[in-house]
């Protein structure tokens, strides 16, 4: 065992000194630690830093001085999730462990992990990384869980088009207002269009005629983003958020028949959809997920109704950057690929036994969080409700008058909305968490039967949690087990009993 020793304290954000892993309880518990091994600190850092977003300056510092070490390191870390909760620098440490350079203490789920380590333990951490991936993307949702209802109460969260201004109002709230220098010229821009005497190219001209330049750079606009103006829905009513347009509250600049007339001009130049694209609300399995092998390009799906009158769904490529010989699939022959390799793919029994015991624990810190949240909406509620009785009776007794009721009456409202809106949203991270717990566990059963069974969505969140790099070439679909899958992917090939004796790196 390696004996000198650099202590890893991490916690996301300030508010997490609140709770039992604190840093200074972090301190405390490593240090005793270190003690009991004989172990020399000569290193401890202290991080307040997440883990899953933006470079982590500070936790590549403590790697660059573990590099720095010869003889090697032992980097001391209460559990894996304070190390790291996805895969993004998990091949860096791996590398210098397999190096003999550095060996990892994981002291709360007792592993040690090393050049000599067994497959068993390694898996075991690469699963113990997947639960606190999706317990950290589960927690994120439910901070974006405010803009999501934001937009659909029709306020803009992103940076408003020309001819429109972002501002904040008086009381700090975003807002957008007609930017009455530029908006004449968006709206002379969507008439001389209309008129079909001109192409984009002329407009673009125009537009550097009179005056049409960028807020920010100055300059005029090049055709790209004349294109971009004509084609955003922003102007007659509605704004895009996550790839879906929804309905905003502010002034418009074009009227409806104008902008379609814009439309009709630009796209009638293209040639008409095939008559058996049908399009659909209903969801598709691999929307999104799967590329061209020929050329690269995004794999679509659309649903085609035989004359029989029974529908299929076919995959076949957008050919965005043109023609393409890679031949459309029906959408059940690459679910049976899919499924031959989940038919055989699960945990070794005695992985799993581990496993759980660590689930156990990161689901119990979820379910803390959750309830924590739920209850802070619920008390916000309840706050609201005993505000509006109050407003009743102030009415009754005449100290604020019926205009005035109305108006604070309202507002609570909203705000009740608002949190209800927040409570739903919470509840659908939570479910997306779920999804994630059953997928694991289930592979120590039959992963198979439980993608089979699912609903479109969950499959959809089952194919994310284990592949990536989803390809379609001559009807056939290559993808890549993510991390720790293709380790448990190789055991079931390498070992028909037992996990242990097998390194990771043989496997």
């Amino acid at each position: 065992m390696i004996k000198n020793a650099v202590l890893l304290r991490r916690v996301s954000t300030v508010m997490q000194e609140r709770d039992g892993n604190s840093l200074q309880n972090q301190s405390e518990m490593l240090t005793q630690y270190c003690e009991r091994k004989e172990m020399t600190i000569i290193k401890d850092a202290e991080i307040v830093e997440s883990s899953t977003r933006g470079e982590r300056k500070k936790f590549m510092e403590v790697i660059k001085f573990c590099q720095q070490q010869r003889g090697g390191v032992a980097l001391v870390c209460l559990k894996t999730d304070r190390l790291f909760r996805n895969f993004k620098n998990y091949t860096l440490i791996d590398e210098m462990r397999k190096s003999g350079q550095l060996e990892l203490h994981l002291i709360q789920e007792n592993l040690v992990l090393n050049k000599d380590s067994k497959a068993g333990d390694l898996t075991i951490l690469g699963l113990n990384v997947v639960m606190a991936q999706n317990y950290a993307l589960s927690l994120r949702d439910n901070v974006v869980y405010g803009m999501d209802y934001s937009v659909n109460q029709g306020r803009c969260m992103s940076k408003a088009p020309a001819g429109y201004l972002n501002i904040r109002t008086p009381d700090g709230k975003a807002a957008v207002i007609i930017d009455n220098e530029r908006a004449p010229i968006i709206q002379k821009l969507f008439e001389e269009y209309a008129t079909g005497l001109y192409s984009v190219k002329d407009m673009m001209k125009k537009c550097k005629e009179w005056g049409l330049v960028s807020r920010f750079s100055g300059k005029p606009f090049d055709t790209s983003t004349i294109h971009r103006i004509l084609n955003n829905k922003f102007y007659i009513g509605e704004m895009l958020y996550k790839d879906q347009w929804h309905k905003h509250n502010y002034e418009t600049l074009i009227a409806p028949a104008l902008f379609k007339t814009c439309q009709d001009i630009m796209h009638g130049r293209k040639p008409e959809e095939p008559k058996h694209f049908k399009t659909t609300e209903k969801p598709f399995i691999f929307r999104g997920l799967i590329t061209c092998g020929e050329c690269g390009c995004m794999v679509s799906s659309y649903r085609k109704t035989k004359p029989s009158g029974r529908e299929y769904v076919y995959l076949k490529c957008s050919h965005f950057k043109g023609n393409c010989n890679n031949p459309q699939v029906n959408e059940n022959v690459v679910l049976q690929q899919i499924e031959d390799e989940l038919k055989n793919l699960s945990v070794p029994q005695e992985i799993m036994g581990y496993l759980k015991a660590d689930m156990e624990k990161i689901i119990n810190r979820q379910n803390e969080a959750h309830n924590r949240e739920v209850k802070a909406i619920r008390k916000k509620y309840d706050d609201c409700q005993d505000k509006i009785k109050r407003l009743r009776s102030l009415l009754l007794e005449g100290y604020i008058t019926p205009e005035e009721y109305r108006d604070m009456n309202e507002d609570l409202k909203n705000e009740q909305y608002e949190l209800e809106g927040k409570s739903e949203l919470l509840t659908e991270a939570d479910e997306k968490f779920s999804i994630a717990v059953a997928t694991i566990l289930s592979l120590g059963n039959n992963a198979y039967k439980i993608f089979q069974s699912s609903k479109v969505e969950t499959k959809r969140e089952i194919l994310h949690i284990l592949l990536s790099n989803l390809k379609l070439q001559d009807r056939k679909i290559s993808y890549t087990f993510r991390k720790p899958y293709d380790y448990i992917k190789s055991l079931n090939k390498k070992i028909p009993s037992k996990t242990e004796g097998i390194a990771i790196g043989d496997a």
